[in-house]
């Protein structure tokens, strides 16, 4: 699906073709709003099977065309404003302070209940029934913990509160200390003795049957401690338990997946064949900067063949990922997208492939 923009005389149209047929909408005032109301009818617009006639990167030209983060960010303003066109316009949030309001009492009397039940009671005490859970989510925003921490007290004295495992393990990680470690035969090693420098070590640890004898204590508290915290524990509970400080321990487990990686990476290109494979990217925000992760999946194994980091979509980046594929000896038969045009600048350094188009339904 393309889009066509054209302007005259401060007025706009746009045009665009659905299976040989040609739509257009009307000439309008070329203004914000316009574009603004344009765009998310464009974007509400599906076809018999519940897809989007057009993506936001499609939609992005009605702004320039500069990225689909403009896009995206319009529907994600309608949405929050109750999915209600002059409230969009106006920029009028379903949210005001009534709504506001209303979530703080359901607060006070539960604390901790989920989003869902919140927007069930409040839309009730409103006697409204418009409340989605956007808009509870913009109200949890507006409300500070200050205003809700007595209630919270109030329960956990009375016992009606459940600690979920993270905090559990935080409080135990934090009542523990070096000479309880002792008594319960866990010896903790000197500091100077977490090194992963050697690979074969380091190997070791996704060798099968290997004995855990083998791999150096050092290494096991490394893993102990990438374990723990993928659980919830803070790195600088860690960092007190084994009396370092909480930076050194994120070092030991930046240092140890950046080991891991090439062994883990070599084993997923041993593993897979790569002949069909799905492509796509996803935009992300590094130091106020926009860039665009590509990711090959292999459809067999659902596994990650190739991942780049780059500061574009265009086709030079497209074709980047292709050369990369050449490189490592992936070259697939089939490559799905989902019609980023760049990709059929890919596609043309590889002979024979075939090129399939694939949308998901409520994509981005």
């Amino acid at each position: 699906m393309v889009l066509e923009i054209n302007e005259k005389d401060s007025m706009f149209t746009v045009k665009w073709q659905v299976n040989s047929q040609g739509y257009s909408t009307d000439w309008i005032p070329d203004t914000p709003s316009n574009r603004k109301s344009v765009l998310v009818f464009l974007r509400l617009l599906r076809n018999d099977k519940g897809r989007h006639l057009f993506t936001f990167r499609e939609l992005s030209l009605l702004f320039g065309g500069n990225s689909r983060q403009v896009a995206s960010q319009h529907m994600e303003a309608f949405r929050d404003c109750g999915s209600d066109f002059l409230d969009f316009l106006t920029r009028k949030r379903k949210v005001d302070s009534d709504v506001i309001s209303a979530v703080t009492i359901e607060l006070h009397q539960d604390p901790l209940a989920k989003l869902n039940e919140l927007q069930q009671r409040v839309n009730a005490r409103l006697s409204r029934e418009d409340l989605t859970l956007a808009n509870i989510r913009v109200a949890l925003e507006q409300i500070p913990y200050t205003q809700i921490r007595d209630s919270i007290n109030d329960q956990l004295d009375k016992g009606k509160v459940h600690y979920q495992e993270e905090y559990l393990l935080t409080e135990m990680m934090r009542s523990l200390s070096v000479d309880m470690g002792h008594k319960a035969g866990i010896e903790i090693p000197e500091s100077q003795g977490m090194t992963i420098s050697d690979p074969t070590n380091i190997r070791k640890l996704i060798t099968p049957d290997t004995s855990l004898s083998s791999v150096k204590d050092s290494l096991k508290w490394i893993v102990y401690c990438m374990v723990l915290y993928y659980y919830g524990v803070p790195l600088s509970v860690l960092g007190s338990w084994l009396s370092v400080h909480k930076t050194t321990i994120l070092r030991w487990m930046l240092g140890l997946c950046l080991e891991l990686f090439p062994l883990v990476y070599k084993c997923i290109l041993e593993r897979v064949k790569a002949k069909v494979v799905y492509i796509d990217e996803k935009w992300l925000k590094v130091r106020g900067k926009w860039y665009y992760w590509f990711v090959v999946l292999d459809a067999e194994t659902e596994l990650p063949v190739l991942a780049s980091l780059l500061g574009t979509t265009n086709r030079w980046s497209c074709r980047w990922i292709g050369i990369k594929l050449k490189q490592i000896g992936k070259i697939p038969g089939v490559i799905i997208t989902d019609g980023l045009p760049g990709y059929n600048s890919l596609c043309c350094l590889i002979e024979g492939v075939k090129h399939i188009l694939y949308f998901i339904t409520n994509r981005e």
